[in-house]
């Protein structure tokens, strides 16, 4: 199993927001990479909240922060996720159409010799 490529999950499994997948936990239990990973995202969480008693938030500041968010325009992104969606399904539909004309263009001269 590759770290890196689940540390995301990892980290989500350490601040309790997924249980993760059974073979993730089993590998957390024998990885001593993902173990100090899990470890590091907790003293993190604990430092965080502790920060989150010493700093005063203003009152309505989580409000004006989510009105900001909820007004973010997320249509570029979304449209261009679509468009690598559509140019990642025009390059295997050109791939499957290169394999067929190969691969009939080859029964062809089979076929001749």
């Amino acid at each position: 199993m590759r770290c890196e490529r689940n540390k995301r999950q990892i980290r989500a499994m350490a601040r309790g927001e997924i249980v993760g997948s059974l073979k993730i936990r089993q590998h957390v239990r024998k990885c001593l990479r993902c173990q100090a990973e899990m470890s590091r995202e907790r003293r993190i969480q604990r430092q965080l909240q502790a920060l989150r008693s010493d700093v005063p938030v203003p009152g309505g500041l989580v409000n004006r922060i989510l009105d900001v968010v909820d007004t973010l325009d997320r249509t570029p992104a979304i449209a261009r996720r679509r468009r690598s969606k559509f140019a990642g399904m025009c390059v295997v539909a050109l791939a499957l159409l290169v394999g067929i004309g190969s691969r009939s263009g080859r029964r062809r001269a089979a076929q001749a010799s």
